[in-house]
């Protein structure tokens, strides 16, 4: 293969993985920008999502969007449970009482997967994964090509969402100002629902969408979280729409980064370029600067 071919694929590759990225950090970052809640449990939500995918196709014969619908309904009704249940009644406390709750929850998540769907890695099975689709000298299978189809409608809907509906607007006024938003008639605690709904939801859909390319076991969520906070810090904290370009951008990094110079060292990219922004722009590339002149 030419290296300008091979360099199409790798960039394809990269799309794939970078648009299941995009979708679990723009959901934490919600969560983080407007209720200011580090969820490291979020990764689970990823997991749980390919579960639901592949026990709604495999228990009872759904086809793939009514899989899809059936994982994202799953994982937003975990969101609003797991709101209402432990981070609600730590509002108001420090925020290390939220974090080591999350971590908590990921432990309780990931031992809950492993009982209940054992050890043994498994996979979502579409018809979409047998369908080759050519672009030029690119190569996919349909299921890759719905994977970014679909992200990237999903994620049109949620900036449509925050820009255009009054649910949005109560949102970004939360996390401008959560005092002012409260005196301006905003329902905190509706509000709190729909982000935790909403941000397990992108998660769970990324998480069904990548069940069908990649096995799907309980200790899958601890690296995605990872990534997840790779994005965010990248993109800058509570930048919803540079949580996506950092996510797109992770994705390709790290396929070109395997492909040019091993799969080893894939993982290991993401990380050299946190420490790398933190020294040289710690706001991130779309946050803005806290310093004073």
């Amino acid at each position: 293969m030419e290296s300008s071919s091979l360099l199409a694929q790798f960039l394809a590759n990269g799309l794939v993985t970078g648009a299941s990225y995009m979708l679990v950090a723009a959901g934490l970052t919600l969560v983080i920008s407007t209720l200011h809640i580090y969820n490291f449990a979020h990764g689970e939500f990823y997991m749980l999502g390919g579960y639901a995918a592949v026990a709604a196709s495999s228990l009872f014969g759904l086809p793939l969007v009514p899989t899809l619908l059936f994982a994202v309904m799953c994982l937003a009704l975990l969101g609003l449970l797991v709101e209402r249940t432990i981070f609600r009644p730590l509002t108001g406390r420090d925020h290390s009482s939220s974090i080591i709750a999350s971590f908590g929850l990921s432990a309780l998540l990931q031992n809950g997967a492993l009982v209940a769907f054992g050890a043994e890695p498994m996979a979502l099975k579409s018809d979409l994964a047998g369908v080759p689709v050519q672009i030029g000298p690119v190569f996919l299978t349909g299921q890759r090509v719905l994977i970014v189809a679909l992200a990237a409608l999903v994620v049109l809907a949620l900036f449509l969402l925050l820009r255009c509906t009054w649910t949005g607007r109560a949102l970004r006024a939360m996390a401008q100002h959560p005092t002012v938003a409260q005196i301006a008639g905003v329902n905190v605690r509706f509000v709190a629902l729909v982000t935790f709904a909403v941000s397990a939801a992108l998660a769970g859909l990324a998480g069904a969408l990548m069940s069908g390319v990649f096995l799907v076991q309980p200790g899958n969520g601890a690296m995605l979280v990872m990534k997840a906070f790779t994005v965010i810090i990248l993109a800058g904290m509570g930048s919803v729409g540079g949580a996506v370009v950092a996510g797109l951008a992770l994705g390709i990094i790290e396929a070109l980064v395997s492909g040019y110079i091993g799969n080893g060292m894939r993982d290991m990219a993401g990380f050299f370029l946190v420490i790398l922004m933190l020294l040289l722009r710690p706001q991130g590339l779309f946050g803005q600067s806290t310093e004073r002149s």
